[in-house]
């Protein structure tokens, strides 16, 4: 009796012992590997077109704190202007659940840097007239609110809307140079023109609207 006893007692202490062994270490280990730190991938939409973005999830707050950088670089031509536009922002996302994946709010600071180039602008310089061209960069910064959702796993997808408040200029001061009327030698002078029509852009801000995809680590 007293030898069952006591390999009852052995039994249940072994099994005691090998429940903290398995909630302990095992438990820390999934939870590392569920949380992918870094993500790079790529982003379509408004209003950074097409570009590069890359995200890196800190230990804060238990993994929902974020901070990413988006860059995009590219060209559009409405009638009579050239638009060499750069897009970039920097920020942080705010997670709702742990692991850095999920819905999330995000504020980030974004820089929309535009090359403006005007053609057949109508001069009027000292009192002599000609058509000519004319060039302007015009920087507009904007504070950008947003809420995004984004997949787990090693490929992940996201999804962001929402609006960068800030001050878009309705007109622009150019300058260039024109060959007046009746002359022959080229003159500079300056103008005022409309901003052009960049999608997403607005008088008080620009609306936000991306898909992203891409590879998590």
């Amino acid at each position: 009796m007293k030898k069952i006893l006591l390999f009852l007692s052995l039994f249940v202490t072994g099994l005691l012992l090998a429940q903290d062994t398995d909630t302990s270490t095992p438990t820390l280990e999934i939870e590392d590997i569920k949380v992918k730190r870094l993500s790079i991938g790529a982003k379509v939409g408004i209003p950074n077109i097409a570009g590069l973005s890359a995200e890196i999830i800190t230990p804060l707050l238990d993994n929902r704190v974020a901070v990413f950088y988006d860059f995009s670089s590219f060209d559009i031509n409405p009638t009579d202007v050239k638009v060499g536009l750069s897009y970039s922002e920097f920020g942080a996302n705010i997670y709702f659940k742990k692991k850095g994946k999920g819905a999330y709010v995000g504020i980030g600071f974004a820089n929309l840097s535009t090359d403006l180039e005007f053609q057949n602008v109508s001069f009027e310089e000292n009192g002599l007239r000609g058509v000519g061209a004319a060039s302007v960069s015009q920087d507009l910064s904007t504070t950008n609110i947003k809420l995004g959702v984004k997949t787990g796993g090693r490929i992940y997808f996201r999804l962001e809307l929402g609006y960068g408040f800030g001050d878009i200029p309705q007109e622009v001061g150019v300058s260039g140079s024109f060959i007046p009327e009746g002359q022959t030698n080229a003159i500079s002078g300056t103008e005022t023109e409309e901003f052009p029509a960049i999608p997403g852009v607005g008088t008080n801000g620009t609306l936000i609207g991306n898909f992203g995809f891409g590879i998590s680590f």
